[in-house]
């Protein structure tokens, strides 16, 4: 009996310190939690991208990952509209597609007059804002256009 009672209270102890444990280390890293896309983004994000309901159901949920993931780290300076944003949103998410996740919580996107943007720690390199809706029937076609090239090619600088 005393077993079965000192086993549960170290079991008890166990489950604490692991929360405490999980709750220090989030708080440490400055992990920011991504943003679960409403039933209206997703309604925005096929008029955007007009394929996407062709993907797979994995593929779909990976991309709103990123795309929340995108949205909750980036910073926006200057006037970024929330369709401009969420716009941008999906062509880096795209154009970073192949390389996986990147950490972004350092990049800050700041819109110059017209239609491009910078990141604020390359100044130099000018982005064009994305032309949206990028019509393709798989994701491949997709990630195969001019616009979403031309934005790779722009993020693979700054890395």
């Amino acid at each position: 009996m005393l077993a079965k009672i000192c086993g549960i209270s170290v079991l008890l102890l166990l489950l604490v310190a692991l929360r405490q444990w999980f709750a220090l280390a989030r708080t440490s890293n400055n992990r920011v939690e991504r943003i679960q896309l409403s039933t209206n983004d997703i309604f925005l994000l096929q008029q955007l991208l007009p394929s996407f309901k062709k993907w797979s159901s994995t593929d779909q949920r990976i991309f709103t990952d990123q795309l929340g993931l995108f949205l909750a780290e980036v910073k926006f300076q200057g006037a970024w509209d929330p369709k401009m944003q969420f716009a941008t949103g999906i062509s880096i998410t795209l154009a970073t597609w192949d390389v996986g996740y990147i950490n972004k919580q350092d990049w800050v996107l700041c819109l110059q007059e017209g239609d491009s943007f910078y990141i604020e720690r390359n100044p130099a390199i000018k982005i064009q804002l994305p032309t949206l809706p990028i019509v393709g029937n798989t994701i491949h076609t997709v990630l195969e256009n001019e616009s979403i090239v031309a934005l790779k090619n722009a993020i693979s600088v700054n890395f």
